[in-house]
């Protein structure tokens, strides 16, 4: 994992957690408006960049935000944002509560067991794509449309980030479908908001399952939009929104 940070070192610090195999710049590029008045942080998760080593697990993920975190700023964050993959990482963190955070944004998370077919699946339309110069695949668009996404949201693929090796792609994509939320979340004290859109039957069942151990959340479900379509499609409006939770 490597981290970028932008903005003032005097304000609050933001971390910003990218989504699966995804190029961190290009969710900068997104949410960069926050650095007016934010410190933000954005981590390229391991394997989505060049020269990284492979991914293992969200846990090694925290691991590495933990020691970062603790290093350089005392062990505390103002708040976390994550948007997908980078969502259920925030679950591990928070979980594991070894740092302090006061605010996490939760945009997409995947708890709803999905098991290791669905991620063999992924894995090829994965590589197919890879090799087609990020084109996506008709499996893919089939997967897409159980994230609620139809062919006028693929654009968001472009967020992909295409160098990682098969290796890499295979430990991600199993992390991702077999993961379980980790029980300890029922121990955190930070301020949860959970986020969907109203077409993403697994996120809207992983809030499910994170209300039976948050103390505190707020839930908000988008809707008619799909997985990432209101990050995307509508930036400013999604940014304004973030910008109005953390001043909460």
């Amino acid at each position: 994992m490597k981290f970028h940070s932008y903005g003032d070192k005097k304000n609050k610090t933001i971390l910003a957690l990218h989504g699966m195999l995804c190029d961190w710049q290009k969710f900068r590029e997104l949410l960069k408006p926050l650095e007016e008045t934010y410190y933000v942080i954005y981590p390229a998760m391991t394997g989505c960049y060049d020269g990284s080593e492979n991914f293992v697990s969200f846990a090694k993920e925290s691991e590495q935000i933990e020691a970062y975190v603790t290093e350089n700023l005392g062990g505390e964050l103002y708040a976390v944002w994550g948007a997908s993959q980078g969502a259920t990482v925030l679950t591990e963190l928070l979980a594991r509560n070894r740092i302090s955070i006061e605010k996490a944004i939760l945009d997409g998370v995947y708890l709803a067991h999905q098991g290791k077919i669905c991620a063999k699946l992924g894995l090829k339309a994965f590589l197919k794509m890879q090799k087609n110069g990020g084109q996506i695949s008709k499996r893919m668009q089939v997967v897409s449309k159980l994230m609620g996404l139809g062919k006028e949201d693929i654009a968001e693929f472009s967020l992909l980030y295409w160098g990682s090796s098969k290796e890499c792609m295979q430990a991600n994509l199993i992390e991702n479908y077999t993961y379980r939320v980790n029980e300890d979340i029922s121990k955190t004290e930070t301020k949860v908001y959970l986020w969907c859109g109203s077409k993403e039957p697994y996120a809207i069942k992983s809030h499910e399952i994170l209300k039976k151990y948050l103390k505190n959340y707020e839930e908000h479900i988008w809707p008619n939009v799909g997985h990432g379509v209101m990050l995307y499609f509508h930036t400013d409006e999604y940014v304004d929104a973030v910008r109005e939770k953390l001043k909460e």
